[in-house]
């Protein structure tokens, strides 16, 4: 898949890691995002579906389908694969579902209909977080795609997407902002 990638903001993450030494009366004035304010297992907003997916890819999450992380707000822990992932990006339950389930919460759209916060699915295969349209035939998603990569940011080319039987899907409880 042709793909062009972006790299997490390693200055913001050296500060998460100073803050960590810092004292602690001094870390409420280092915080560098807020929770989302999505109830869990609730109808999210896009803006906060893609809040909580830039909080997994500035910390620099890496791919293990055996290990839990915790989501934005420090209360839900989601598998760190790719269904989890999207999962937590959702605030849906916890450990988060697979990719042959997300057509159970998310219903199939078309490609021209996609907004940030819906997902690009391969049953039983991937599944990876829409960020944005680049230009005619690219777009921007977020993915944790395998130990190699990671958490990801990436431009991919949509006819590779198709080639490779992924469909546009819309969760269920997500709104507009």
């Amino acid at each position: 898949m042709a793909s062009r990638s972006e790299t997490p903001n390693l200055s913001r993450r050296r500060l998460l890691q100073a803050a960590a030494i810092v004292p602690a009366v001094a870390i409420p004035t280092l915080a560098v995002a807020s929770p989302a304010n999505a109830a869990y297992q609730g109808t999210i907003a896009r803006d906060e579906v893609m809040t909580r997916a830039r909080n997994w890819f500035t910390e620099g999450v890496q791919y293990d389908q055996g290990s839990t992380y915790p989501d934005i707000e420090g209360t839900h822990r989601y598998r760190t694969d790719c269904s989890g992932f999207v999962s937590m990006a959702w605030h849906t339950s916890t450990p988060g579902h697979s990719t042959r389930h997300i057509p159970e919460i998310a219903e199939r759209i078309q490609w021209d209909q996609l907004k940030p916060g819906d997902v690009l699915n391969s049953y039983d295969n991937h599944c990876m977080l829409y960020h944005m349209w680049e230009s005619p035939g690219w777009i921007w998603i977020y993915d944790l795609a395998s130990p190699a990569s990671d958490m990801r940011h990436i431009k991919v080319f949509t006819d590779d997407l198709r080639d490779q039987n992924y469909i546009p899907r819309r969760y269920r409880n997500i709104r507009d902002n």
